[in-house]
């Protein structure tokens, strides 16, 4: 007998873990000699090694990679075999035990400094309208009743929405969902951690990203960043492209600016473009991976949800770290008119760019024109920051089942 003959006779389905077991695991390595048989087991990342003087019948069917049960010293059960059509996949438990610990600990951060944590859907009507993003798309059927819906981008706007319903101090970790995502630092499906202050602004918002990181390197003992550095966007411009970058600045200028830098523009189409290529080639890539740096002030055409300041600029930062976008933080936007009006603008860039429409989500409207009170607030990937504190390269490499 074979052993492909022996598991199509034997092994029909899982059975049950025997409740007279004396041991049980996964065959790490397995030796037969003079009649015996000596097999190592795997369970928890301990080893245990069983003998047997005679070895049990259909022994010589178990190889290395077989789940058995021990039953006595005459008895080995196989609980699942070594099947070579398993997927290749890694199941990784010491990093899922730090991942496990890192979470613990943000949200005890949150917890600690006096935060409420909410859930809010993953089924919604708008996900973002975001011109950059594509989203996932499905549908609800309630009996003759259909009604397309999103898997969000961000929780931003239901958050917003607690904002005006009386929340003051809230956080989440959610599940979010971008279509046509994945690189080395992309996932179509991540986790986003985000918090809002109501009555607060930045300067609060930016001490809670310095406290959070403070905090996880000292309770999972990391090293510190190096120094904890702020720039404006026009400041960066002016060192790393020499050039004098204003809220005024047109997209003209922007793309003689890339052709005399030997940006690769081709691809540019909008002034975001042009400004997001500019700033990725020439500004990002010289950020100390060693530093945590805030870049603060970004022109008007790249303030999102954010408010503008006195001066024009957009009032919002983003962090980096180790070489990542760890966030990106606004004072928020709770003007209805302004915000409809972007909102509008965001739809008709999408439409330029041939994405798929979506609609807006009235409910989020109807919010702001009862009153959100003037918030801070932040979007933080929680897997980048997980990266950039154990030096991962790569966000595949933190989950068992990545894409």
């Amino acid at each position: 007998m074979d052993r492909n003959t022996f598991l199509n006779q034997h092994w029909k389905s899982y059975p049950a873990m025997p409740v007279d077991a004396k041991a049980a695991g996964r065959i790490y390595r397995i030796e037969r000699e003079e009649g015996g048989l000596e097999i190592t087991l795997i369970r928890d990342q301990e080893e245990q090694i069983i003998s047997f003087e005679k070895a049990p019948p259909q022994s010589e069917f178990l190889i290395e990679g077989d789940i058995v049960a021990v039953v006595s010293a005459a008895e080995v059960i196989l609980l699942a075999p070594n099947k070579s059509t398993l997927p290749k996949r890694t199941f990784n438990k010491d990093i899922l035990e730090k991942w496990n610990r890192y979470v613990e600990e943000v949200r005890h951060f949150f917890r600690r400094k006096g935060f409420l944590e909410v859930k809010t859907p993953s089924l919604v009507v708008c996900p973002g309208t975001e011109p950059a993003l594509d989203v996932f798309a499905t549908e609800l059927k309630v009996g003759s009743r259909k009604e397309k819906l999103y898997l969000p981008t961000s929780p931003e706007l239901h958050l917003k929405k607690a904002l005006a319903l009386g929340a003051e101090k809230i956080f989440e970790i959610a599940p979010c969902f971008r279509n046509g995502e994945v690189t080395e630092r992309h996932q179509p499906e991540f986790s986003m951690l985000e918090w809002y202050r109501a009555y607060d602004n930045l300067t609060t918002i930016k001490q809670d990203v310095i406290d959070l990181v403070q905090h996880l390197v000292k309770v999972l003992k990391f090293q510190p960043p190096r120094q904890i550095l702020s720039y404006s966007v026009a400041e960066l411009f002016k060192i790393h492209c020499g050039f004098d970058l204003t809220p005024e600045t047109t997209k003209a200028e922007l793309k003689e600016l890339a052709q005399k830098l030997n940006v690769d523009v081709h691809s540019a189409e909008s002034i975001d473009d042009y400004f997001f290529l500019i700033f990725m080639d020439k500004v990002e890539s010289q950020l100390h991976g060693e530093d945590l740096i805030f870049v603060e002030k970004y022109p008007p055409y790249q303030a999102a949800l954010a408010r503008l300041t006195t001066d024009g600029w957009g009032d919002r930062f983003e962090a980096y770290w180790q070489g990542l976008e760890l966030c990106n933080a606004f004072h928020e936007l709770n003007d209805p008119q302004i915000q409809r009006q972007r909102s509008e603008e965001d739809l008709q860039k999408k439409l330029e760019s041939h994405k798929e429409m979506i609609p807006l989500d009235q409910e989020f409207f109807q919010c702001l024109d009862a009153g959100i009170p003037p918030s801070g607030g932040i979007a933080l990937g929680v897997e980048r920051l997980f990266m950039a504190l154990h030096g991962i390269k790569k966000i595949a490499d933190i989950s068992v089942f990545p894409k």
